[in-house]
């Protein structure tokens, strides 16, 4: 193995034990959980406001609209677990705050009431949880589209 100038020294140093912070690459994939958080967290929003359309259509009378409504309620599911696992890997590579991550869970379960609530017809709790949930979808993505990279990671990526 290569000695290493960790101590100052003038001998070549290895790159398998990482130095000083400054002497570290930058880390070029740290931007990637971010980007993935903020396409996930459009396209769950995107797809709230696809259910809550197909919830008016079907009140207006298009009683066929209840099956893709119970179709996408299901979709909404996996996007926001999805979304939350993207709001995970974007807060332990140190690019935010864990909060999105709590939000996400505290949504998850919102959906499942949310679920229960439709399937057992109890619209006055249905519509509103509805209404929470699109709350909550447009609160991540405002939060993913104003999160910023670190200094050394936008460095990075103009390179």
């Amino acid at each position: 193995m290569p000695p290493t100038s960790d101590s100052g020294g003038s001998g070549p140093r290895d790159l398998r034990r990482p130095g000083p912070a400054g002497d570290r690459p930058p880390a070029r994939w740290a931007h990637r959980p971010v980007i993935a958080f903020r396409i996930v967290s459009v396209l769950f929003t995107v797809n709230t406001l696809v259910q809550a359309a197909l919830a008016g259509l079907f009140v207006n009378g298009d009683v066929g609209l209840l099956t893709a409504h119970d179709v996408n309620a299901h979709v909404l599911t996996m996007m926001l677990v999805a979304e939350t696992a993207a709001a995970t890997v974007a807060w332990r590579a140190r690019a935010n705050r864990v909060w999105p991550t709590v939000l996400g869970a505290a949504l998850l379960v919102l959906i499942v009431v949310q679920q229960i609530a439709g399937y057992s017809r109890n619209l006055l709790l249905h519509i509103p949880l509805g209404v929470a949930l699109f709350g909550g979808a447009c609160t991540m993505t405002v939060w993913a589209f104003t999160l910023t990279l670190p200094v050394r990671t936008l460095k990075a990526l103009h390179r």
